[in-house]
């Protein structure tokens, strides 16, 4: 792979440079390995086969992995901090569309491949058929509910009424698995997005996001200009779009789509209002972020602050921005060259302009259509009357420098470099790594017959002999480990006390649920008030008793609460309100998992460390005895993971908790009139009309109840079910899981030293060979050892090359 020199800085240059050639030079390295572990199969016989076959399949897969290095970066953001319009300015095209309102609710992978020539959307199979259930699934609603129950809830999303026609009044509601161009993309994602959201207006209780198995993915040109003309030849960068917190509304599930997309990223940007650095949504992505931080590593979370555009006298200066986002995320003063300031509209009107002029050389200038956006930004209130006297070559270079200020540069340029001088080389590094491993392996079996094919008969049965006594020891090992015994039952009590905690947390009461988080932060009168009243007996005035996590559309559907019943004008409403306590209450059961998680986490560790000690002094000896045998060094470790907790089980209720009554209703009164005589009237002989009131009869009307303390008592009975099956796993943990690592420890070293002792038993095999074919055996090793260790040396040299890159990056 051939690059020319790139015009970034002379280091950044050398190191841009070294990872092509590294690259290159290692696909061809790990291919004659590959041609290596041909020639030993087959110039030496009774190879084990299954051995050499699978550090094949492994090295195969290795060299995939360096040719068609994919580097991903996520990019997470609170709603309308310009984290689409970021995106687009980097492709130079609006390939994610923009909406007044929360928009994202999917991921969206944009992959930028030098070899394509157009932008093509990619949707899977899977996906297509999941949108159509979605679809269904909405028809059926409106089928059983009505479409008068669902319109008030319409009318607060009128973006998404045509929509919902659409689905509602169309037979063939359907997507393509190939769509092409930058109109008919943005149309799709559209609909995609705005599916998905209508879906959890109309039936927040199915959660669709969690059932999707591939993202939609775009694949698009990389955008040429200036400093990123040469970027291509380094691989794909793929930027995965993903929703901000405050765009789940309406039952949306999020968080789990979005933090699978981090784990799976090796770089994290944040991106940040200027003119919202404080606020909620902010936070949360701060804590979102943070375990994914831990996990890859500060030097790879990128922040981007976005609107500078926006800064006004008074507002902080560049500096006072960058130490509060360093001591907001908590970094350090060293990691201020990954906080970039930028105004990424400013970018995006200029990376479009370029972008269209580009691929039309010849294009008037009246002819552009991001021509409007661009004159906007760059001449100013009279820009229509300034275009009368520009050209084409003017406004370019107005481009170029629209780009360079709106600080949109230095953030590709460096974010770019650091995705292929870091993420590139790890890449290399791990399968450098697997093949010097594999390498040793195979250097240590040929060193063996090579050695051995000469040595005396009798001094191989010696050892030979040696080795079988000390796994016979570690047979008779395996069975004094009274001391797991101990371990065990001593860990199973922690654990079992953790578990009963966690039961005890999980149970809520009526009180705390409902009405929990207004208590604390009521005045003394109005704490007084709840005091002295039933909860949910009555109204409390002008203290509203819900909770914030009801939603104010079901808040203003309740009719009354009565009896710790609350009633609602629709099945629909009730079965909402119901969905939103389930959701609440799943929550504080999943925070209450993650504090257990940790808790067994240190008590795992705490058994573990008693094992190893105990396992290290009964085998030190044969471990010591072998490594003076082989003249090598090799580690066998207890390997005891933290059990999984995590249940597939979601909060239960069993019971129809919605339930439709009739009730007899005041009717009011209706007037009638009345005929009537009276003496003072004609002395009654003549007959007048009066109108009179009257009360008309009750009706009976239906309406849907929901009991609260019902519904307090089934999230208990399902949250207990939840952590039974938590306690279930635990037990098959201690069960299994403990006995089969502590297995695994003994079967590493058996193998090490069954292998040991398969290859000196191949050596006695050897000598019984003729004397023709032992010669042609040692002319195969005598020329086989040296090819290997020539490999092993060009692979300390792409290492040491590899992690000089890694450190200097």
């Amino acid at each position: 792979m051939v690059v020319n020199k790139v015009d970034f800085s002379e280091s950044q240059s050398e190191n841009t440079i070294d990872v092509d050639y590294l690259q290159q030079g290692v696909i061809e390295l790990l291919d004659e390995i590959n041609l290596l572990i041909d020639n030993t199969q087959s110039d030496l016989e009774n190879l084990t086969e299954s051995k050499y076959d699978l550090v094949k399949d492994q090295i195969t897969a290795a060299v995939k992995n360096v040719a068609d290095l994919e580097l991903r970066m996520a990019i997470v953001a609170p709603m309308k901090a310009g984290k689409s319009t970021i995106i687009n300015a980097i492709a130079g095209q609006e390939l994610l569309p923009s909406c007044a309102v929360a928009m994202t609710t999917i991921p969206t992978e944009i992959v930028f491949d030098a070899k394509t020539k157009q932008t093509i959307l990619h949707l899977t199979k899977d996906t297509i058929d999941l949108f159509q259930n979605i679809a269904n699934n909405i028809k059926d609603k409106v089928n059983r509910f009505g479409l008068e129950s669902l319109q008030p809830k319409l009318d607060r999303y009128p973006h998404l009424l045509d929509l919902f026609t659409e689905i509602t009044q169309s037979s063939d509601f359907a997507f393509t698995e190939q769509v092409m161009g930058r109109k008919a993309i943005d149309h799709t994602l559209n609909r995609l997005n705005h599916t998905i959201r209508l879906s959890s207006i109309i039936d927040p209780t199915e959660d669709y996001i969690a059932r999707l198995k591939d993202v939609p993915r775009i694949q698009t040109p990389w955008l040429k200009i200036g400093k990123n003309r040469k970027i291509e030849a380094r691989g794909n960068l793929t930027i995965i779009d993903t929703p901000g917190p405050n765009e789940a509304e309406e039952g949306l599930h999020l968080t789990a789509v979005v933090e699978e997309q981090l784990r799976r990223s090796s770089i994290v940007l944040v991106v940040l209002d200027f003119t919202q650095l404080n606020s909620e949504a902010a936070k949360t992505i701060k804590q979102q972020i943070q375990p994914i931080v831990e996990s890859i590593g500060q030097d790879n979370l990128y922040v981007a602050i976005n609107k500078i555009d926006q800064r006004r006298q008074g507002d902080m200066t560049k500096e006072q921005v960058k130490q509060f986002v360093v001591a907001d995320l908590g970094l350090t003063n060293n990691d201020n060259d990954r906080i970039f300031e930028m105004a990424a509209i400013r970018a995006f009107s200029a990376t479009k302009f370029l972008l269209e002029v580009q691929q039309n050389p010849k294009i008037q200038l009246l002819q552009i259509k991001s021509l409007t956006s661009l004159a906007q930004e760059v001449l100013g209130i009279d820009w229509d009357e300034e275009l009368e006297d520009i050209t084409v070559k003017i406004m370019a270079q107005k481009a170029g420098k629209l780009w360079r200020k709106s600080g949109f540069a230095p953030f590709i340029e460096s974010a770019i470099s650091t995705l292929i001088g870091n993420a590139a080389p790890k890449c290399i590094n791990n399968a450098l790594n697997l093949s010097r491993s594999h390498l040793l392996s195979i250097k240590d079996d040929l060193n063996l017959r090579h050695n051995a094919i000469n040595q005396d008969t009798a001094k191989i049965q010696s050892e030979i002999e040696s080795l079988e006594n000390d796994l016979s020891y570690l047979e008779s090992c395996r069975d004094r480990l009274s001391t797991m015994a101990d371990v065990k039952i001593k860990l199973q009590q922690n654990l079992q006390n953790i578990l009963e905690q966690l039961k005890t947390e999980a149970v809520i009461d009526v009180e705390s649920f409902f009405a929990g988080e207004e208590y604390q932060k009521a005045d003394a009168i109005k704490k007084a008030d709840i005091h002295a009243r039933n909860l949910l007996m009555s109204n409390l005035g002008d203290f509203e008793l819900f909770p914030k996590w009801v939603s104010e559309n079901i808040r203003a559907g309740i009719e009354y609460k009565t009896s710790g019943t609350i009633s609602f004008k629709t099945e629909l409403e009730a079965e909402y309100f119901t969905q939103q306590a389930i959701d609440r209450a799943k929550k504080h059961l999943e925070e209450l998992i993650l504090k257990v998680s940790q808790d067994i986490e240190v008590e795992v560790k705490k058994s573990r460390e008693e094992l190893e000690k105990f396992l290290i002094e009964e085998t030190q000896d044969i471990i010591t005895r072998a490594k003076n045998r082989l003249q090598t060094a090799f580690e066998i470790e207890l390997d005891l993971p933290s059990p999984i907790i995590s249940s597939n089980q979601e909060i239960q209720i069993e019971r129809q908790l919605v339930k439709t009554k009739s009730r007899l209703v005041d009717d009011g009164y209706e007037e009638r009139l009345v005929k009537k005589r009276a003496w003072y009237y004609w002395f009654g002989a003549i007959p007048f009309y009066s109108q009179e009131k009257r009360k008309k009869p009750y009706k009976k009307e239906d309406y849907s109840a929901v009991s609260v303390t019902e519904i307090v008592e089934q999230i208990n009975e399902s949250s207990d079910r939840f952590v039974d099956e938590i306690q279930a796993k635990v037990t098959v943990y201690l069960e299994k899981e403990l006995h089969q690592q502590v297995d695994n420890f003994f079967v590493k070293l058996d193998e090490y030293l069954g292998g040991y002792l398969s290859s000196l038993q191949q050596a006695q095999s050897d000598h019984k060979l003729s004397l023709e074919k032992r010669e042609h055996l040692a002319k195969s090793l005598a020329k086989l050892v040296p090819q290997t260790t020539d490999c092993i040396s060009k692979t300390d040299s792409y290492l040491e090359k590899t992690q000089k890159i890694m450190i200097n990056s």
